[in-house]
């Protein structure tokens, strides 16, 4: 990557509630539904120059 990213907002996958990701999270919890999730980073399939980040939910 050329740039390193600083945040990014996303939407819960569960209420769609915006949730902020900063650069070395590895989890995030949606205070308004309480589910967790894990934050993952992987290239862009299309683009592999960019980053993709992938939200999948937390085993209990």
């Amino acid at each position: 990557m050329d740039q390193p990213w600083e945040r990014a907002e996303v939407r819960c996958p569960h209420c769609l509630e915006i949730l902020v990701l900063r650069p070395g999270l590895q989890e995030i919890w949606c205070q308004r539904c309480e589910n967790g999730y894990d934050v993952m980073e992987s290239p862009n399939p299309k683009d592999p120059d960019r980053t993709v980040l992938v939200l999948s939910k937390k085993r209990e």
